[in-house]
């Protein structure tokens, strides 16, 4: 796969504020978002890996960021697919 199919955003992850009981808490995966309302787009894992890196040195609440890769695996859907399900499993 080429480098222009590939990018990183990032994944902040913290608690449901709705589980809150002793030893029940949920961690909440929220997709980074840019100043326009985009999703948060690394072009190269080293700019994404330097981001979370502030990121999680910089937290006070407990956060956790981590990175995520988009591009190495997708569902297609297909509707020609043999098990009638619309999807083929073929991909990624």
């Amino acid at each position: 796969m080429s480098r222009r199919d590939r990018f990183y955003i990032v994944i902040k992850w913290h608690y449901n504020p709705t589980t809150n009981e002793v030893g029940k808490r949920k961690k909440l995966p929220v997709l980074m978002m840019d100043s326009d309302g985009n999703p948060l787009e690394f072009d190269t894992l080293t700019s994404a890996e330097e981001f979370t890196e502030i990121m999680n040195f910089n937290t006070n609440q407990g956060f956790h960021y981590e990175i995520r890769e988009l591009g190495k695996k997708y569902l297609k859907v297909n509707n020609n697919s043999s098990n009638n399900d619309g999807f083929d499993d073929r991909c990624g």
